[in-house]
């Protein structure tokens, strides 16, 4: 089972009718994760009006929760795990800190308001797509390296690693279901002569 989670951890901030809104954006395994990183933010934003939540982590099965931390019920943490949901993004959490600016923005405002925050946070994060690869150790000969390299940039397969020898040996991720097509692309270009051993099943980004 393939998932997408973000790329990297970020922060982004704007300013929405003098009430100055932040959203932390964090790569999250498990509740240790979130509680660390609440903890965190928490304490650099201690005398900020709200910081408000939205968490989800697992993949077959997701523990998912938010807070409105304060605000009006429905217009904070709700809008910002809709975020997440949309995005069908896992392992994720995101913190949206707010220093109240003095004008009340409403209901609506507010829900805006967050939802731009988490929509900014997870756009510069950027996406990760994690697909259920065969890891494959594949030696060949030198002169076949150059066209198994441009093989590689034609399917959904990740160079892990190479070892120079008598052979080369490139160990290699690749998507499960184009493992038996690559293979058989590989017998062609080097007319059989090659090894192929199949190591098992990983989750990678490729």
């Amino acid at each position: 089972m393939g998932f997408k989670t973000i790329a990297q951890n970020v922060r982004v901030e704007f300013v929405e009718r003098k009430s100055r809104f932040i959203a932390s954006v964090f790569r999250v395994e498990n509740q240790h994760d979130v509680n660390t990183f609440l903890e965190q933010v928490r304490k650099e934003f201690y005398d900020a009006t709200h910081n408000v939540y939205a968490y989800t982590y697992g993949i077959e099965y997701p523990v998912q929760k938010y807070s409105d931390d304060g605000e009006p019920q429905g217009t904070a943490g709700l809008p910002v795990m809709e975020v997440i949901r949309k995005s069908n993004v896992s392992n994720v959490l995101i913190i949206v800190t707010r220093y109240f600016g003095g004008i009340l923005l409403g209901a609506s405002g507010l829900v805006r308001a967050y939802t731009q925050a988490a929509s900014l946070g997870l756009e510069k994060a950027g996406i990760l797509e994690y697909h259920e690869c065969e890891e494959v150790l594949l030696s060949i000969e030198y002169s076949d390296f150059e066209k198994i390299k441009w093989l590689t940039s034609k399917f959904n397969t990740k160079i892990e690693k190479i070892e120079y020898s008598q052979v080369v040996d490139l160990l290699l991720a690749i998507k499960k279901e184009e493992v038996d097509e690559f293979i058989k692309n590989v017998s062609d270009i080097t007319s059989g002569n090659f090894l192929a051993d199949k190591k098992g099943i990983v989750l990678k980004a490729i």
